[in-house]
């Protein structure tokens, strides 16, 4: 029997968060797994936990006063799984708003060599197929060790250097030299430091063979709306979801090496420059 502990956050999606929660209890269980689900409501106001409980009574609702956010309701949940005395043999991120295909959870698990590697579920828009989120690799990690290229699938399992949290499988022994995420960032950049811990700690990283689930690309700042003023869109990039200075900041400081200031700026002006090319272009056409 695997034993995995299903780790999700949520806020006020409670129509995505049931459906989510559909897609992974309908999973077709080819290799004898059981998982237990640790689910974050961050202050929900929609009915979310109302609903889970009439529909998923096994599910374990952690409450959160609304101030969580993504990664610090993912800690949360963490922790409150490995107060179970049974030790899960995995850990699975799960967003909320990603729908799990029903070969998933043994996709991932088949994509394990040596079981200590970390899973990556590639997941595609749910139109047009292409793909949304899954992983990453370095441009050159010493000299540019922000700078990323997309992996996508390619029918074998790829290795890759950072990912994307929406559907993540981590064996219990990457948890014993590695930790939990880091709950000290807002939300946007936890995904991403953990990935970088487990590269300084030669895990290795894999991504699927092929899409497991599906999730729409989220809209970026610089692809907002035009009617939003240039001011509202510089003064967005600072939001937890996009670039904020406490999580950009602690990210360039653990990962950028003697360097890392220059990135920490870099990064901001070139986010800037972004917004107002793209905002001048825009209102020009």
């Amino acid at each position: 029997m695997i034993k995995i502990a299903v780790l999700i956050a949520c806020h006020n999606r409670k129509n995505k968060t049931i459906k989510c929660l559909q897609k992974l209890y309908n999973q077709n269980n080819f290799l004898n797994t059981k998982y237990s689900v640790f689910l974050v409501d961050d202050g929900s106001s929609d009915g979310t936990e109302h609903a889970i409980k009439d529909l998923f009574p096994d599910v374990m609702i952690i409450k959160g006063g609304g101030s969580l956010f993504w990664a610090k309701s993912m800690a949360l949940a963490w922790n409150e799984c490995l107060k179970i005395k049974d030790k899960f043999d995995y850990f699975l991120w799960l967003n909320d708003d990603t729908y799990l295909y029903e070969m998933a959870l043994g996709e991932l698990i088949k994509t394990q060599i040596n079981k200590t590697e970390i899973i990556i579920g590639s997941v595609c828009d749910p139109i047009t197929k292409k793909r949304t989120y899954g992983g990453t690799i370095f441009v050159n990690k010493y000299l540019r060790p922000f700078k990323y290229d997309i992996v996508d699938i390619n029918g074998m399992p790829q290795k890759i250097d950072t990912f994307n949290g929406n559907i993540v499988l981590i064996p219990y022994s990457v948890y014993e030299k590695i930790g939990i995420i880091d709950n000290q960032f807002q939300h946007a950049y936890a995904d991403i430091e953990y990935s970088l811990r487990a590269v300084k700690n030669n895990i290795p990283i894999l991504l699927t063979a092929k899409h497991i689930g599906e999730c729409e690309r989220k809209i970026s700042i610089n692809n907002e709306s035009l009617d939003l003023s240039l001011g509202i869109k510089i003064l967005k990039l600072f939001d937890r979801k996009e670039k904020p200075v406490k999580s950009w900041f602690r990210l360039c400081y653990k990962y950028g090496g003697i360097l890392w200031p220059i990135h920490f700026f870099i990064g901001y002006i070139k986010s800037i420059i972004t917004i107002l090319f793209k905002h001048k272009y825009f209102n020009k056409n």
